[in-house]
């Protein structure tokens, strides 16, 4: 990968998918904020809103919230179309929808924020912490990490107890069930995708702490960094007066109708049960990008976009977009060489909820579109978004 100037460099070590040899990559994370000319970026994002707006009419999607951080600043940020399907109640930037499996990247922000703080290490046993988990493979059970679990590595078979989830069983109910379950790879050779295995760092982090998940990210994320609808629970978003309710499509009709929201995954939070707005999001957006070391140092915000795993050659929707290399799997993102660059991403479906989160260290700019419904716009959103501004810089004099 190029090299590229900055203040400051975080090192990725990847192993790279067609060789066994671990080789260095760098990406600039410059917190100075770079001078551009609004109007390049105006006519950059006049552009995207107009193919953002338009496709998402021809979706017919009820709503959907979007924002993009550049630097350290909100450039755009905009709720779309409805929260409630033949009604005028519109989408605004303080609408809560429930954003699915961005809370695994959540989840490790916050374990970012103990380790900073002494309170979690990356290679702590997870028996040690919660002993009431084992394994048909009691020998591997001793042997799993944080790491494993926060990358999908821990050697099960994906979507391990993910039926006691949706029966609504306690995560703790969860873990003591995970002495039946056999395991199909040695701990860190396999990446399969995981809920209930990955919020098992929830007991970690509490046995650590002493203080409940909901609390600690409340404590460490939501409110020093201003995410003010930010809830980690059903209860919590039952009682708020501004959500964008989920949607179904109905394949024979051709149309979408309400449905319920259902108290599944908030069983799992770390994983998939954390609400949000999309102004919340913005601030979590500047987390990401580096402006708030007083919640997450740079060393560990490395860390956690320190790819662990290849998933090049799973079946991986992000392996599809146009200038994709390589992926792999960090500690609750996805990684991806992205034409000579590395992209962060995760996606996230949850109670027909639709959610895309994407960060280019290189330049400085993230996106999150959040959407109340399952439509064909989902997909390309972000590659789309990526071409855009790709195409900006290309043409623009910044």
């Amino acid at each position: 990968m190029k090299n590229f100037i900055g203040r400051f460099f975080i090192s990725l070590f990847i192993m790279g998918c067609t060789t066994s040899k671990m080789e260095e990559k760098e990406v600039i994370v410059d917190q100075k904020p770079k001078t551009e000319k609004t109007d390049s970026l105006s006519f950059f994002l006049d552009h995207y809103e107009k193919f953002f707006a338009t496709n998402f009419n021809i979706s017919e999607c009820p709503g959907a919230a979007v924002v993009i951080v550049k630097d350290s600043t909100v450039i755009y940020k905009k709720g779309f179309g409805v929260k409630e399907i033949h009604t005028t109640d519109s989408v605004d930037v303080n609408t809560v929808f429930r954003i699915a499996s961005l809370s695994k990247g959540v989840t490790s922000v916050l374990a970012g924020n103990l380790a900073d703080n002494n309170e979690l290490q990356w290679r702590q046993g997870v028996k040690k912490s919660v002993n009431n988990f084992s394994l048909r493979d009691k020998a591997q059970a001793e042997r799993l990490t944080v790491n494993h679990l926060l990358s999908h590595t821990a050697g099960l078979y994906k979507y391990t107890n993910s039926k006691l989830i949706h029966k609504g069983v306690s995560l703790k109910g969860i873990i003591a069930n995970f002495k039946r379950n056999g395991v199909v790879a040695k701990e860190g050779t396999e990446y399969e995708y995981q809920n209930a295995a990955f919020s098992i760092v929830e007991k970690v982090m509490e046995n650590s702490t002493g203080k409940s998940f909901e609390t600690l990210l409340k404590e460490r994320l939501f409110v020093p960094a201003g995410m003010k609808n930010a809830s980690s629970s059903y209860a919590d978003i039952k009682r708020n007066t501004n959500v964008a309710l989920p949607h179904k499509w109905n394949h024979y009709s051709k149309k979408y109708y309400l449905t319920d929201l259902h108290q599944n995954y908030y069983n799992v939070a770390a994983a998939g049960g954390i609400n949000a707005s999309i102004s919340d999001m913005a601030e979590y957006l500047k987390v990401l990008l580096g402006y708030r070391p007083d919640i997450i140092s740079k060393e560990s915000l490395t860390e956690i976009f320190n790819p662990m795993i290849c998933t090049s050659q799973k079946n991986t929707y992000v392996n599809l977009w146009d200038g994709v290399t390589d992926s792999y799997y960090a500690k609750g993102w996805r990684v991806i060489d992205y034409r000579n660059r590395t992209i962060i991403y995760h996606g996230g479906n949850v109670n027909q909820y639709k959610t895309q989160l994407m960060i280019d260290p290189e330049n400085k700019i993230a996106i999150c579109v959040l959407f109340n419904g399952p439509n064909t716009f989902n997909g390309p959103v972000i590659p789309t978004f990526l071409n855009y501004y790709d195409f900006f810089t290309a043409t623009t004099d910044r």
